[in-house]
């Protein structure tokens, strides 16, 4: 398992919000490159770029990424949304621009399983070919249950099509993030994990899920892993946050920094640690 971030673990240092107004002019966007920079920066291995970061650049500039990533050792991954072969032929493209490997598709639509089926085996000559993954996400639009989606990957039955498992986007369902790890994991190529709390909004009802650093929520990460790990998979693990808009922009990137560092620290902890229990066994 390598170690890295989505660019959703920088969603506020990607993009603008109109909240900020005029002060967002002032402060410059991190880039595609940038934040390829900021991954290598931070000691990890893999960034994949999603949606969230717009890559309707020149041709010249994507081969650019391909070589900013290969020169600081950084796996390169992308992220797209969007099941329609248009999209997914497009990504295909840009993924041999920028030689990406892995495609991380969000569903935001809901399609009869049949049809999705169809479509994903249309695409398995080209993957295979190309040596290309498509990593079908959990959404957060609480689409498809994990089951479905399993289903989905049973019937197109390629391992060039895979799941993307994030760890809270199913929690809308009403499932439990060990539950989404333990129907999805036989099928991971990707991880993505964030973590939150759930609070209660009134005695009247209803609740908030918020985000927090990775480490001082609820997720039990310990458990996931070892989940994930007896499986026989090996997908990268991948940092994502949620993180509320503070009082200004400034103060937002600073605390979305500190997070990440945060976050990543913890990861490494515990994956060093489960290693050292791994070796003590065989001993």
């Amino acid at each position: 398992m390598k170690v890295g971030i989505t660019s959703y673990a920088f969603r506020w240092a990607v993009s603008t919000d109109k909240k900020f107004g005029e002060e967002i002019s002032a402060i410059k966007l991190m880039e595609p490159q940038d934040l390829i920079r900021k991954t290598a920066e931070l000691g990890l291995e893999v960034v994949q770029i999603c949606e969230n970061v717009d890559l309707n650049i020149p041709e010249k500039k994507l081969r650019n990424l391909s070589k900013t990533a290969e020169d600081l050792n950084v796996t390169l991954e992308l992220g797209t949304v969007g099941l329609s072969k248009p999209v997914i032929e497009r990504y295909l493209n840009i993924s041999m621009l920028t030689n990406a490997r892995l495609i991380r598709v969000y569903p935001n639509e809901r399609e009869p399983i049949s049809e999705i089926v169809e479509r994903l085996r249309s695409f398995s000559p080209i993957l295979r070919s190309k040596e290309l993954t498509l990593a079908i996400e959990n959404s957060s639009l609480c689409l498809y249950t994990s089951r479905q989606l399993a289903e989905i990957m049973r019937k197109v039955n390629s391992p060039h099509v895979g799941a993307c498992v994030d760890v809270a986007n199913s929690i809308g369902l009403l499932e439990k993030p060990i539950e989404t790890v333990k129907i999805l994991s036989q099928y991971a190529v990707s991880l993505h994990v964030k973590d939150y709390r759930i609070e209660r909004n009134s005695a009247g009802g209803g609740f908030t899920i918020y985000g927090v650093p990775l480490g001082k929520g609820m997720l039990d990460l310990k458990a996931i892993l070892k989940i994930v790990k007896h499986t026989g998979r090996d997908p990268n693990i991948l940092l994502e946050q949620f993180i509320s808009q503070k009082q200004n922009r400034m103060e937002t990137l600073s605390e979305e920094e500190r997070w990440v560092r945060e976050g990543i620290k913890y990861l490494k902890l515990l994956l060093k640690k489960e290693q050292s229990v791994k070796i003590r066994n065989q001993e």
